[in-house]
């Protein structure tokens, strides 16, 4: 992002907001921004909880920068960290704010209407709270919210536009199914897929928690269901099934080329109880992990960490719709 002259010279102007409240004709615009800002937190407090901030609704798009904020939506944990943008609601179960000796650098926009909460309604049933956008959304964002900082005679047909503008610019990253959506953003399943393998060819912590679903979609910027979804509908099966499907596949290879014991290959590729390795293993290959080293059978059938199984298609088509 370094190359958005708009947010570079947002950054050099320091933390900002504007409130905006606008008088506007007989006619309701049905998107209008309220506040939109720029800060740099660090050694301050800063939370704000979703039922505590009135009964009247309004929708807040948040960008992180650089540092760490936290995000419980409806009991899960987020951490949200550079890149990542926050969706919420108000009033709504949730909360977001600092720990004691974080920094935390973002910009926003708040706003309010029937079609600001339609489409962001919209946007969190498909895709979550947290999301992972690409640099032209975000840099189309940072440019309405600093415009609505800073412009002087901003208007409300302006503003309106402004904030109508960061949700379609959303929408057109996020939901569209015809190519301009998820099938444009660089390999999102592929993204998930080489990260499993590099963790079950890396030291032996890596192919635990790091392969847990809920990691995965954060890797790919999409809510748990939503990544389960588009996850299936390009692999051909689940994203915990292609994880086990991968540890498998990676124990043969190490069952055939290593001298290392059944349990510390169990290790290796994420699964601490031997016992159920062998089992999943035996699933899988038709044999226990010892039959399979001495029997030969397999020799040569798997390359490193790879095999002779069906490869699945991870191009923008399969991820559209």
């Amino acid at each position: 992002m370094t190359g958005n002259s708009v947010l570079a010279a947002m950054r050099e102007r320091g933390p900002a907001m504007r409130v905006i409240s606008l008088p506007h004709g007989r006619h309701p615009l049905h998107t209008m921004p309220t506040n939109a800002g720029y800060d740099r937190l660090q050694e301050r407090t800063y939370h704000w909880d979703g039922r505590r901030r009135g009964n009247t609704p309004f929708a807040i798009v948040q960008h992180t920068l650089t540092g760490e904020g936290n995000l419980r939506f409806e009991g899960r944990h987020y951490r949200l960290r550079a890149g990542d943008t926050m969706l919420v609601m108000v009033p709504h179960d949730h909360c977001y704010w600092l720990e004691p000796g974080n920094n935390w650098e973002f910009f926003w926009m708040a706003m309010y209407g029937k079609e600001a909460l339609r489409l962001q309604r919209a946007l969190l049933i498909e895709r979550g709270p947290v999301l992972r956008l690409t640099d032209k959304t975000i840099e189309r964002l940072a440019d309405n919210v600093d415009a609505l900082i800073r412009e002087p005679d901003l208007t409300a047909g302006r503003a309106s536009a402004l904030a109508y503008e960061t949700l379609m610019a959303l929408h057109d990253d996020l939901l569209m199914p015809d190519g301009t959506g998820d099938s444009s953003r660089p390999g999102i399943v592929a993204t998930v897929q080489q990260h499993i393998h590099t963790c079950l060819r890396g030291e032996p912590g890596l192919a635990g928690d790091k392969l847990d679903v809920a990691n995965l979609a954060h890797l790919a910027g999409l809510s748990r269901s939503h990544f389960s979804r588009q996850f299936t509908r390009a692999a051909g099966m689940s994203p915990a099934e292609y994880v086990l499907h991968e540890r498998m596949k990676r124990a043969a290879y190490l069952l055939e080329i290593t001298d290392l014991s059944v349990k510390a290959i169990a290790l290796s590729v994420g699964i601490p109880d031997p016992n159920y390795f062998s089992k999943q293993f035996r699933r899988a290959f038709a044999c226990s992990p010892s039959e399979f080293r001495l029997s030969g059978f397999y020799v040569n059938s798997l390359d490193k960490g790879g095999s002779e199984l069906q490869e699945v298609d991870v191009s923008g088509d399969a991820l559209a719709g």
